[in-house]
């Protein structure tokens, strides 16, 4: 199951909790009670984790919260954007259709080519974390 939502102006922080949100909620809606978050949101990560130890100003992170409270078992991971091929490609769909909510119940085309490619939703090997080079100006995913 995947899906996305059009959303008009908001800042890619509340673009991710949006994200979050919504399949908390479909997936309760569908009877499940153990869930994997991914996110390439480290801030959101962080926000959402840190949350959980003091009340959050944000609305969409209580909510969250409210909602994961729920839940008998939910995991909460930053997966960097350039690992999460088919997230990153539906999150994009929601642009072209420009429909509120949209949900897919089996992959689109191009998501199973992604996956026939090698290109899952997460990279198999673990990844070496390497120290930014001193003169560049370039961010690494890393230090995000």
């Amino acid at each position: 199951m995947g899906y996305n939502r059009f959303l008009r102006t908001c800042s890619i922080f509340e673009a991710e909790l949006w994200g979050i949100l919504d399949g908390l909620k479909l997936l309760q809606r569908r009877g499940h009670n153990h869930v994997i978050i991914h996110s390439d949101s480290l801030k959101v990560v962080k926000a959402i984790h840190e949350c959980g130890s003091k009340v959050s100003t944000s609305a969409m992170i209580r909510r969250i919260h409210q909602l994961l409270s729920q839940e008998s078992h939910w995991i909460l991971r930053y997966i960097p954007r350039e690992d999460n091929y088919c997230t990153d490609y539906l999150a994009k769909l929601a642009f072209v259709r420009e429909e509120n909510l949209y949900l897919f119940e089996s992959p689109p085309d191009e998501v199973l080519d992604f996956r026939k490619r090698g290109f899952l939703a997460v990279r198999k090997k673990p990844r070496v974390r390497q120290k930014p080079d001193p003169h560049s100006h370039r961010l690494t995913p890393w230090d995000e």
